[in-house]
């Protein structure tokens, strides 16, 4: 993955920061020391200080506040199940052994899902191999959050529907917009998918974050890595 990383996107090299919309780690898994907690936490520390964090912001702000919903990360064990579990594609599968480092139990037929394998959130999954191929190619890597930076950059007006609403795409289109052309951000490729803008609220807000030195917070924790959020000093 790392050499893929290298090749589809070479501006990603030693000095970089890449910006991921996914855990790092599994909530009971120390991902600086890579290995299993001697514990099982009920919601990673990250997300606690993520959450403090969006409530003081929301205290200070003058406009509706921001609600912040995040999927919750699984332990472990959640994924050593779905990896043992015959519905469990094999790449799926190879992915969390060669990643978490685990030795996937054997799942008794009645404890096997009917659907034909586990849920098994495959983005993260995916996220937690990619963080460990950004630090091979010497890239820095923030967990971050697109419908947070969204809520936090689009104008009080601007309407930020579910994504499973027909005009989703259409509204985060529109706040992009806004956004390059206030800053003064030529030839914007418009996004054609939802997780293509999603990559792009990250990119933009983070560029124009930088460019005032001030505004971005990170927050750290513990064992679950560090946490971006390029801030919008217009409606701080």
């Amino acid at each position: 993955m790392a050499d893929a990383v290298a090749s589809e996107a070479p501006e990603l090299r030693a000095g970089c920061i890449a910006l991921v919309d996914s855990p790092r780690a599994p909530r009971d898994f120390d991902s600086r020391l890579l290995k299993r907690l001697g514990y099982e936490p009920r919601s990673r520390d990250i997300d606690a200080s993520l959450r403090w964090l969006v409530s003081q912001f929301n205290r200070t702000r003058t406009r509706a506040a921001i609600k912040l919903s995040m999927f919750p990360t699984p332990p472990l064990a959640y994924f050593e199940q779905c990896a043992a579990d015959s519905g469990c594609k094999p790449h799926l599968a190879a992915i969390a052994r060669e990643v978490l480092e685990v030795s996937p139990p054997t799942i008794r037929d009645d404890q096997r899902s009917r659907k034909g394998g586990w849920l098994f959130t495959r983005f993260m999954l995916a996220g937690f191999a990619l963080y460990r191929a950004l630090k091979l190619t010497g890239v820095e890597s923030f967990e971050s959050y697109p419908y947070l930076v969204f809520s936090m950059w689009k104008n009080p007006k601007e309407s930020l529907p579910p994504k499973s609403d027909r005009d989703a795409l259409l509204s985060r289109k529109r706040i992009l917009k806004r956004i390059g052309e206030r800053n003064r951000m030529v030839d914007l490729p418009e996004p054609a998918t939802l997780d293509q803008a999603d990559a792009a609220v990250l990119a933009v807000t983070a560029a124009v974050s930088a460019l005032r030195c001030d505004h971005v917070s990170i927050v750290s924790g513990p064992m679950g890595g560090e946490f971006m959020i390029p801030m919008n000093a217009e409606f701080d």
